[in-house]
């Protein structure tokens, strides 16, 4: 458990997550409601590591700004590609 929060704790997995998800969906319902999933899961994930230390305390919130601009990203090339 203690190493998927280690995982969990850097922002590149969370902006993959969420380029994942919006080029695999695109903008849809399920998109969005597994989106809102996602970002609830990053504050639950932010509430169990604690109090960050003042050097880190920019990576364990940019996660949920990367998972926002990934799953934008995503979606806007593949709707430019598709």
């Amino acid at each position: 458990m203690n190493e998927l929060i280690n995982i969990l704790k850097l922002p590149y997995v969370w902006g993959g997550i969420g380029a994942a998800l919006g080029a695999g969906l695109g903008v849809n319902n399920l998109s969005i409601c597994l989106l809102a999933v996602l970002l609830g899961l990053f504050f639950v994930t932010m509430r169990i590591t604690g109090s960050p230390e003042e050097a880190k305390e920019g990576r364990l919130f940019a996660g949920g700004s990367l998972l926002m601009l990934g799953w934008i990203l995503a979606f806007s090339i593949r709707g430019i590609v598709i």
